[in-house]
């Protein structure tokens, strides 16, 4: 729930654009044609995926205004998110009713979730720099791999596509001494597409404890920058670089040495970098190869009245090779995963490092003008415990041109993070730990007559083994845990591009 203030915070910005505004290109693209890649990771439209998908465009985030992705995802199906204060606070997103850390959490498909906690900084995730957000909900391990038995948030940065040179500068204002800027800039020819993105807040924000009659404020202040580059050598290859940072601290409540007893002098400093390295080959008209190179590293650092509360520094390679069949009415997509996780600085690990490989294949198939079947299978070797094996299985039947209905069957597992299995032992390591594990059986009926109307009605299942939990000052695996739910969706999209998703 939102502070009482927060409700009512006036903002003024002021807008400057340089040759063609980035806001006129932010059409509202009919939802038959928009193109997802984050369900099976090879692109198709909307209206094809069997998975429970949403979208979140350019064009949606121009209109909402957000100013935290939080506030831009809340509200869609599946998504809740709960906040330990105000705006710049501790965040943490619950899809389908599992666990803060059952979501693997993307930027430009490079995995962001922390490999101590198994979380997500939300809170300094710049919205600035967003161009679309792809949702998919239940389990997705047998494409993306460890950690997505909720689902997968796949954030997809700002990049220039159309020749020529644009720029956009908003500076607002508004209560609780609130300041923004945001700057974005881009250039293109006909070969060659360059975009940066600068972004800065800073807020006095509120008194997040209601109990705390010391008119202490919980403030904040970030910074983040986005670069992207992408380079046609030829027709056939192209290059491509990306270096986001995200940096800023917060004040917070209850970091004393008794966790249970309130401080006011709490504060985290943050830093995340994401740098990615791409090649993409064009092999004939039908096969395509991707390699993907990528780093990620995060920086934390907590201080209890101005003394330092704890401090880890984590880095995750990522190295993602993939081949792409394309062709009609079949497409496979066929890779390898490989990472290595380490801590560069953190008190009380037994260890240190770990290496994760893996391996998939996915199938989308046509069967006939009205049949299509999704099968995937991937199998990863964790170096802590070995092998784990997933899968997904899904069929759609398109009774005709406006209604479809369809089943699947997808697995979903994640892998103990390096705080649960080997930190300090006052926060419960068990290195005896098994990879939590789950299967989700899911059935859908999807009506859109036009790209103006359409409505999903979803049933599902999720039964989750070994769900690892708290109990008795260790973390334990308990035998099962089910999830059952019922998802209905209505979108309304107008002609002058708003919708509306009770």
């Amino acid at each position: 729930m939102k502070h009482p203030l927060l409700r009512h915070t006036l903002l003024i910005t002021t807008l400057t654009t340089l040759s063609a505004p980035l806001l006129a290109d932010s059409v509202q693209l009919e939802p038959l044609l928009v193109t997802v890649t984050t369900p099976l990771r090879m692109a198709q439209t909307l209206n094809e995926t069997q998975a429970a998908t949403t979208v979140i465009t350019r064009a949606d985030i121009e209109r909402q205004q957000p100013e935290s992705v939080a506030q831009l995802l809340r509200g869609h199906p599946g998504i809740e998110f709960a906040s330990s204060g105000g705006a710049g606070s501790i965040t943490s997103l619950f899809m389908r009713g599992s666990n803060s850390n059952h979501t693997l959490v993307m930027i430009d498909g490079v995995k962001i979730n922390n490999p101590t906690s198994g979380g997500v900084s939300w809170q300094f995730l710049p919205v600035n720099q967003i161009e679309r957000v792809e949702i998919v909900r239940g389990p997705q391990s047998s494409v993306w791999g460890a950690d997505a038995i909720g689902g997968v948030v796949n954030i997809i940065t700002r990049k220039a596509t159309e020749p020529g040179t644009e720029g956009e500068i908003r500076v607002g204002v508004g209560q609780q001494n609130t300041r923004l800027t945001d700057a974005n800039f881009s250039a293109a020819n006909a070969t060659t597409r360059f975009t940066s993105a600068l972004s800065y807040r800073e807020s006095d924000s509120i008194n997040a404890r209601t109990a705390d009659t010391t008119d202490e404020k919980d403030g904040y202040e970030h910074y983040g920058l986005s670069l992207q580059l992408e380079h046609d050598l030829n027709e056939r290859n192209t290059l491509s670089a990306g270096y986001l940072r995200s940096q800023g601290d917060n004040q917070y409540d209850n970091c004393s040495d008794a966790f249970w007893n309130a401080s006011n002098a709490c504060k985290e400093e943050f830093a995340l970098q994401t740098l990615n390295l791409g090649w993409t080959h064009q092999l004939t008209n039908a096969w395509q190869i991707d390699t993907l190179l990528q780093r990620v590293d995060e920086d934390r650092e907590d201080f209890y009245e101005g003394q330092d509360n704890g401090h880890t520094h984590t880095q995750r390679d990522q190295l993602g090779i993939k081949a792409t069949l394309s062709t009609d009415p079949f497409s496979l997509v066929t890779g390898l995963d490989a990472q290595k996780e380490r801590i560069l600085k953190g008190s009380g690990f037994t260890q240190d490092s770990r290496d994760i490989f893996g391996v998939f294949a996915q199938t989308h198939y046509r069967l006939t003008d009205t049949w299509t079947l999704s099968a995937g299978v991937r199998h990863d070797d964790d170096e802590f415990f070995g092998n784990q094996a997933t899968g997904n299985l899904g069929l759609d039947w398109q009774l005709h041109s406006a209604h479809n209905i369809g089943a699947s069957i997808s697995q979903g597992y994640r892998a103990p993070n390096l705080m649960e299995l080997y930190g300090p032992a006052s926060w419960g390591a068990n290195p005896d730990l098994k990879p939590e594990e789950s299967i989700n059986y899911e059935l859908f009926w999807h009506y859109q007559p036009d790209s103006a109307f359409n409505a999903e009605v979803r049933l599902f299942q999720n039964e989750i083994d070994n769900l690892i939990v708290w109990s008795a000052g260790q973390n334990l695996n308990i035998n099962e845990s089910r999830i059952r739910g019922t998802e209905i969706t209505l979108a309304i999209n107008s002609p002058t591009g708003a919708s509306l998703v009770p």
